[in-house]
């Protein structure tokens, strides 16, 4: 994957130069990595610029793959607005090849407080080696709403510099969003704190934030992303430690099922449910009109089933 994206960054810098008739159209496009990034982006800027993200629904932000269109598409919006911290394969290197282009460019992982967490909660049940690119940052910290208030806060600072007539209109809106996003955690303290056993099976480890704010203990089947499958030892325990504690549930995510964590339902003789990681949205997501809000809604619901 890295050679491709080698390929494709040399092939958008020999036709980037060609492109200059085409910028108008899209110079008040901000372009966006994964879902939480854009719905931040479009709440705080209403309807003064148009957000797209360059990621389609239902694909792994992972192992997204971005084309030579893509990127050439990016450099002629006015933003690109991303995560980082190992999230989106792409995007890192993406930003640099576009460094010396006029777009924006902003990388809400370069704030290292934002993935801060007290160690002693910080654990995946099962896995020796949970490595990954960037070391041991989970990169999934739009899952806590209280943490995306602080990416909100920083994305309404970068547009209100690139837009100084709309900061009074973007910090309104952020403070509107701060409201719901608080009435959110509350909603989850209010039901989680009432739980005297929080251990749920998932597909991934893609929920360590809601262990350190909510008290959930994820078992998980496979990494920081779902491609990272256990060792042989590692399922035994996982398997094993699922056992005592009788979970009745595997939680897999909106993307679907993988091989390993088929084999471990299928030995527990568990029921399946699905807990949406809104990483991206798929397209009966958007066909439902779900946004970030009733999916962390529907999350609960499911967290508040699957636990005793």
């Amino acid at each position: 994957m890295k050679k491709r994206l080698i390929f494709i960054i040399v092939i958008f810098i020999s036709i980037i130069s060609g492109c200059e008739n085409d910028v108008k159209e899209q110079e008040d496009l901000i372009y966006t990595s994964i879902y939480p990034i854009q719905f931040l982006t479009e709440q705080i800027v209403g309807n003064e610029v148009a957000v797209k993200s360059i990621i389609p629904p239902g694909v792994d932000a992972h192992s997204f793959e971005l084309s030579s269109k893509e990127m050439t598409d990016i450099a002629k919006g006015e933003a690109f607005i991303f995560l980082g911290a190992g999230m989106e394969s792409f995007a890192e290197a993406t930003a640099d090849a576009l460094n010396s282009q006029d777009v924006t460019l902003v990388e809400i992982g370069k704030h290292e407080e934002l993935f801060m967490k007290n160690e002693s909660d910080d654990h995946h049940h099962g896995h020796e080696d949970d490595e990954h690119d960037h070391g041991d940052l989970d990169p999934h910290i739009w899952l806590d709403p209280l943490r995306m208030i602080d990416i909100g806060k920083l994305i309404t600072a970068e547009l209100s510099a690139l837009h100084p007539n709309n900061q009074k209109q973007y910090e309104e809106n952020m403070n509107n969003l701060e409201k719901e996003l608080t009435a959110l955690d509350e909603q989850f303290v209010d039901v989680l704190s009432k739980k005297e056993d929080k251990h749920v099976l998932v597909n991934h480890a893609a929920f360590g934030y809601w262990e350190d704010r909510y008290g959930i203990k994820q078992i998980a089947i496979s990494g920081l992303s779902s491609s990272d499958e256990p060792s042989q030892k590692d399922l035994a325990k996982i398997t094993k430690l699922a056992e005592e504690k009788q979970l009745k549930y595997v939680l897999y995510d909106q993307t679907g099922s993988n091989r390993v964590a088929k084999i471990v339902q299928e030995h527990l003789g568990a029921e399946e449910r699905v807990l949406h990681n809104l990483e991206v949205l798929t397209d009966e997501d958007i066909n439902h009109k779900d946004d970030y809000f009733s999916l962390m809604k529907h999350n609960l619901n499911i967290l508040d089933e699957v636990t005793n």
